[in-house]
């Protein structure tokens, strides 16, 4: 099956839609209301077991702006309470937003067994240590979920550098 992309914001996902099929969803947070398509997402998709998040790939400045605030639902969705799995985020910048989703999810997945987090610690000068202990101190209700943390660096490769040098 192909991969289907929903946008969110004012011409896109705005919910309403039930993804009752939907166990694995792959989200790349690049907007200022992305956090809220996230919350919406997994309101929607009661049967999800695996959330991968994301940051777009050369998106500009909105890697550095998206996420102004997460809006905690004032449920706890139903994926949370009884699927969800596995959790991944790559390019987690540690981030106050980044935190707050991050510490929510692992506080409300009931039946969570690994969080698995890729944490860029160069981009906003957060260190690993903050990271880790902010993370591994926050309360989780599964009592057999592993929390991974793995250190990655977000490398630009500069293509004058790659041009034969030998002449």
């Amino acid at each position: 099956m192909d991969p289907k992309i929903l946008k969110g914001g004012q011409d896109g996902y705005g919910g309403g839609f039930v993804f009752k099929e939907l166990e694995h969803l792959k989200i790349f947070l690049c907007k200022k209301d992305s956090s809220n398509v996230l919350a919406q997402l997994l309101k929607d998709s009661p049967n999800l077991r695996v959330l991968e998040i994301s940051h777009m790939k050369d998106h500009g400045d909105d890697v550095l702006n998206c996420m102004v605030s997460w809006n905690e639902p004032s449920r706890v969705p139903e994926c949370l309470l009884s699927s969800l799995q596995l959790f991944k985020w790559s390019q987690y910048f540690g981030r106050r937003q980044d935190r707050e989703i991050a510490v929510y999810l692992l506080k409300n997945a009931r039946h969570l067994k690994t969080a698995t987090i890729l944490a860029d610690t160069m981009e906003f000068g957060v260190p690993k240590l903050n990271m880790v202990k902010e993370l591994t101190l926050s309360s989780r209700t599964s009592s057999t979920c592993e929390l991974v943390f793995v250190e990655w660096h977000h490398v630009v490769a500069d293509e004058s550098l790659s041009e034969d040098s030998s002449a």
